[in-house]
């Protein structure tokens, strides 16, 4: 069985950021969110066992949801320049892993990753009548929001995230998790941020429509176009009805701006996703450069080690 893991590497730096004190290497490099990311990422391999692997990037520049309405994101603070600084190294970790990097103008790595999923996804459904195990593919998407659980399919598309709870547990999410959670299946999440909103990325949604209301009109009516098709309906009490009318245009803008775009231009190879393919000698010399020797032990199996395995069983 093939799984593949998809990372939003924003996501899981600025958590790593935040999640290590100040860290630096004999010569004075900060690298406490290099570190974190680097014991992260080994952690995911270790715990997830991927064949395949592949990071996704924001990059520099407006996004074409900034560039529709200038309010989004409007609320964030500039990155702290002690994180910035350690882009680049975090990338090099990632390059001498020998693992995919995405990054696309006008694009946020969320739409990267949906766009890899549904590629993914769509070849598992090509290969649905196959027998052999071999040809079965599943998706872990390993992200630190709650954006990405819209891609989830079935139990073929699945979200990881990393110690999400208080017990300091990682959570996983199918369908049946966001229906427990959430009460809603996945593609809902879009119309639940289309209607509360969503502070963090300073998505308006519907002034006085909290999350409950939102709930309850969603679970009756299916999708914010179902809920203003029946807008008349008598279970739509009086207040919402009003509230929904005024805030029309803003409800279906908060819609576009909550949909991860799963249409980005480019292309999925298996073979430069492949785990095995990189040479660890060439990790292990920067580790031993950034000082991360306790990390060593942890690097998977390159390609050598994968075929020397094979040869002893």
């Amino acid at each position: 069985m093939k799984k593949l893991i998809l990372i939003d590497g924003n996501a899981l730096l600025h958590r790593a950021y935040h999640a290590y004190p100040p860290l630096s290497t004999p010569k004075g490099e900060l690298i406490n969110a290099v570190y974190g990311f680097s014991s992260m990422l080994l952690s995911v391999i270790e715990k997830l066992s991927p064949t395949h692997l592949a990071v996704a990037w924001d990059l520099k520049g407006p996004t074409f949801r900034k560039q529709e309405f200038e309010e989004y994101k409007a609320n964030r603070r500039p990155m702290d320049e002690e994180l910035a600084t350690q882009i680049d190294r975090t990338k090099e970790v990632v390059e001498r892993l020998n693992i995919p990097q995405y990054g696309i103008e006008g694009f946020e790595a969320d739409d990267i990753i949906g766009t890899l999923a549904k590629l993914a996804f769509e070849k598992t459904q090509k290969l649905k009548n196959s027998k052999t195990q071999d040809d079965e593919i599943q998706v872990v998407i390993v992200t630190g929001d709650r954006d990405s659980l819209q891609l989830i399919k079935e139990k073929r598309v699945v979200v990881y995230l990393p110690i999400q709870n208080h017990h300091g547990q990682s959570i996983v999410f199918d369908e049946d998790k966001v229906k427990e959670v959430y009460g809603l299946t996945p593609k809902q999440i879009i119309d639940l941020k289309s209607l509360m909103g969503d502070p963090s990325d300073n998505i308006p949604g519907v002034k006085g429509v909290g999350k409950v209301t939102a709930t309850k009109l969603i679970q009756e009516f299916e999708s914010l176009d179902n809920i203003y098709n029946n807008i008349n309906n008598p279970k739509i009490n009086t207040r919402v009805k009003a509230m929904l009318l005024m805030e029309r245009e803003m409800a279906g803008k908060s819609y576009h701006l909550a949909e991860i775009d799963t249409n980005v231009p480019l292309e999925l190879s298996w073979k430069d996703c492949l785990l095995a393919n990189y040479d660890k000698k060439k990790v292990v010399e920067l580790f031993e450069e950034l000082n991360f020797k306790s990390l060593i032990g942890k690097l998977p199996k390159d390609s050598w080690e994968m075929e020397v395995q094979e040869v002893f069983i």
